[in-house]
């Protein structure tokens, strides 16, 4: 769907339904990409969490405003796709690639974001809890964006807070049936 028609959509549903465009912007993508999932197939989203403490309020507040934060940024598990969308920032995973997903004991000290954690680790999170670890061999590369400062990186593991950390690991190791996102 074009920048043109999603934005036609969206005034079209603020002014049925009162939203505000980002509000009805987001749910214009939201119901277009579940229409266009192939039957049987499915997609899952998973909301990447947020912290409601400290500094991590702040950005989640922040965050909120320039449109992604709470709500808006998670990963959708298709079947041939792992999507990761955070703000503008967006890295999209070949579903073979990711080879294995599980709970991560990594410590994270007041950080939150996307930004390069380890050699090879990217990191995208709002909190330090719910933190999932998905090993991706081969690699990926990030895009020369804005967002990534125009640097391609290498991502050989992806470590991220997400919502529901079980379902999510269930969903990447193929150990449930995908079910279409609402």
């Amino acid at each position: 769907m074009s920048h043109d028609k999603i934005r036609a959509a969206a005034r079209e549903r603020m002014a049925r339904t009162g939203e505000s465009y980002a509000t009805a912007r987001r749910n214009v993508i939201r119901e277009h990409r579940a229409a266009g999932a192939p039957a049987g197939l499915g997609a899952r989203w998973f909301a990447i969490s947020y912290s409601r403490s400290g500094l991590d309020r702040v950005t989640a507040w922040l965050d909120g405003i320039t449109g992604s934060g709470p709500g808006s940024s998670g990963v959708e598990v298709a079947a041939g796709q792992i999507r990761v969308r955070m703000g503008s920032y967006k890295l999209d995973i070949p579903r073979e690639s990711a080879r294995r997903a599980r709970h991560s004991t990594e410590k994270l000290r007041g950080t939150t974001g996307v930004h390069m954690h380890a050699r090879g680790q990217l990191l995208i999170n709002g909190s330090a809890d719910g933190l999932v670890e998905v090993t991706i061999d081969p690699p990926v590369h990030t895009a020369r964006t804005f967002s990534t400062m125009f640097v391609r990186e290498r991502v050989t593991s992806l470590l991220l807070s997400v919502d529901d950390p079980d379902g999510f690991i269930a969903a990447v190791n193929g150990r449930e049936t995908a079910s279409r996102q609402p």
